[in-house]
């Protein structure tokens, strides 16, 4: 049986441009030809701000080329729907970072798996969120 899964925005600029930063559990996955495995428009605009305020590096690339790349890929763009966004208030408060705080909210409102990179979706898995780091 396959998941499906959300892929946080470390996870896509990893996959794409430094694969070898990905865990082993998170790599298998993105192998793993029965797993669908969607981006957000969250990432892409996580991708844009901190790009265009010089905290991003994308290896040379702008991000306009990173989505090209992105879009040639297996991942699925997943859109944002209005229920969502509007019910992001009920994520309980652990850390500030909208970015990260939205794509826990979309993996948990959808029932998608989070790929994650980072610590700090350890203190939502008690709001529903399952992740694999």
């Amino acid at each position: 049986m396959s998941l499906n899964y959300l892929a946080d925005t470390h996870i896509l600029i990893w996959a794409i441009n430094q694969p070898r930063r990905v865990s082993r559990e998170v790599s298998a996955i993105l192998h793993d030809d029965l797993a669908v495995i969607y981006y957000s428009p969250v990432s892409l605009w996580e991708i844009a701000i901190k790009h265009g305020l010089g905290k991003l590096d994308l290896l040379g690339h702008s991000p306009e080329e990173f989505l090209a790349e992105l879009e040639n890929s297996f991942f699925v763009y997943k859109p944002l729907d209005p229920q969502t966004l509007i019910s992001s208030y009920r994520l309980a408060p652990h850390h500030r970072d909208p970015f990260d705080r939205m794509l826990f909210w979309e993996a948990i409102r959808n029932d998608l798996v989070l790929l994650s990179a980072g610590a700090r979706s350890k203190n939502y898995t008690t709001n529903g969120l399952r992740v694999v780091h």
